[in-house]
């Protein structure tokens, strides 16, 4: 029998990589079938890492429901306050940040029907990156159209209200991208915009930390959970 696998939910681009790193049995899943992917896998494996490829909260009751009907489930609800998050993203913007740049801290919209404690850690990431980096300026958006402020509104403010010429956009989630539509309001309005992405590999480094940590918790009676995973044991960060 393996020790664990994991089940990712979203990012299948990620599993031949992530499986490679871990040493584990990875498999994409999807809010449809993920549940069924976890309950195969526990199977084969002692435990069965539940988690998303992105750090906000993702599907916290499908994640209760797995610790509830599967014995070998241990979902992560979000890695969003992970230390090594924090210091990779202030590393990204620092040299903005030092010749003046307004940092926008962005992440996708993520629709009407969220609850609003699942939204709070854009404001959250924004606060532990400027725990890290001296910020000239600093805001947060959504990209998208539902949430408010968006993006594109905010670096417009950014700009006619606050005179900004030069912004660094900062997406939380590794591998994001810029923005067209950032792109497009940047030009418009004449002004130079950054988007530092972290990439891939930052992202494969990201997970595999978590995954590790939440197996050396889950297989290890003694160990301890660093702060930084959410899980759906407590609903909240662990100590």
């Amino acid at each position: 029998m393996d020790e664990f696998a994991i089940a990712l939910l979203g990012g299948a681009g990620l599993v031949r990589a992530l499986g490679e790193r871990t040493g584990a049995r990875v498999v994409a899943t999807t809010a449809d079938d993920h549940l069924e992917v976890a309950g195969r896998l526990g199977e084969e494996a002692d435990l069965v890492v539940g988690m998303a490829a992105v750090p906000w909260p993702v599907l916290p009751d499908l994640h209760a429901d797995g610790s509830a009907t599967l014995p070998a489930y241990a979902g992560v609800v979000s890695w969003y306050a992970l230390p090594q998050l924090a210091d990779a993203l202030a590393q990204a913007v620092a040299p903005g940040a030092k010749n003046g740049a307004h940092v926008l801290v962005t992440a996708p919209d993520p629709g009407e029907d969220v609850e609003a404690q699942d939204l709070m850690f854009l404001r959250e990431v924004a606060a532990a990156i400027e725990a890290r980096v001296d910020l000239a300026s600093r805001s947060i958006a959504w990209r998208g159209r539902t949430r408010t402020p968006t993006a594109v509104d905010a670096l417009t403010t950014v700009v006619e209200a606050h005179g900004r010429r030069d912004v660094v956009e900062c997406p939380v989630a590794p591998g994001t991208g810029a923005d067209p539509q950032l792109v497009a309001t940047a030009d418009r309005l004449g002004i130079r915009l950054t988007c530092v992405d972290l990439g891939r590999a930052t992202q494969l480094d990201l997970l595999t930390t978590v995954v590790q940590t939440v197996a050396g918790h889950e297989l290890d009676d003694e160990a301890d959970v660093p702060f930084g995973l959410d899980d759906d044991d407590d609903g909240g960060d662990a100590p």
